[in-house]
């Protein structure tokens, strides 16, 4: 008997930028799960963005990092009748050609938005899983954990590594990061870890929809 294929989630029914913003006043209200993106300005935020909603060229990509410079917001629903979700793309850090004036302001803005009290938030934070997790990543989730904001690790740009080497690649930035969440393997290029990340985001939205029932 052949196997049957494997289902393939369609883009995401509604999917559209909102605003930016570099300070609270300009952060629009919250609405639904919000999914917080963070990464270092060359771990392929915006790649990600685009492909994991199934919508190119929702999120800008450009071949020098640091180019996201604000606080970008975008309304997404899955279905004419799904609950609407936040996606919130946050300013790449780690970007060594910036001066540091920018730099400080950039993680200014981080900490603002991460420090407030926004219910309903799930950060996913990105690193090439050809790179060892740094200072950066570990601060970040201990704060996350701290923020009590729950989390999960994406290592993207994974089709540049054998199925072995993946796997060895995420069992080491779960040792560096302390335990604390189980990688996921992405790639914008030929789709591997999106099904699991639409999986992930809906199951998180559920669980938000049934707390608010009781």
């Amino acid at each position: 008997m052949a196997r049957p294929e494997p289902q393939i989630t369609p883009p995401a029914h509604r999917a559209e930028f909102i605003t930016s913003a570099t300070e609270i006043n300009q952060y629009p209200p919250p609405l639904g799960l919000e999914v917080i993106m963070m990464g270092r300005s060359n771990c392929g935020k915006s790649s990600l963005i685009n492909r994991w909603l199934g919508r190119k060229g929702l999120a800008k990509t450009s071949s020098t990092p640091g180019r996201t410079r604000l606080l970008n917001f975008f309304s997404v629903t899955w279905s004419p009748t799904a609950e609407p979700l936040t996606v919130v793309d946050l300013p790449g850090y780690g970007y060594a050609a910036a001066p540091k004036a920018m730099v400080k302001s950039w993680e200014n803005m981080i900490g603002d938005y991460l420090a407030l009290a926004r219910p309903n938030r799930l950060g996913l934070l990105l690193l090439d899983i050809r790179r060892s997790a740094q200072k950066e990543e570990k601060d970040l989730t201990r704060w996350l954990t701290d923020l009590n904001i729950p989390f999960q690790i994406i290592a993207t740009k994974a089709d540049k590594l054998s199925t072995t080497k993946i796997k060895t690649a995420l069992a080491d930035l779960a040792k560096q990061l302390g335990g604390l969440s189980h990688p996921l393997a992405f790639s914008a290029l030929n789709g591997q870890g999106r099904e699991d990340l639409i999986a992930l985001v809906k199951a998180r939205q559920e669980l938000i929809q049934a707390s608010h029932s009781l």
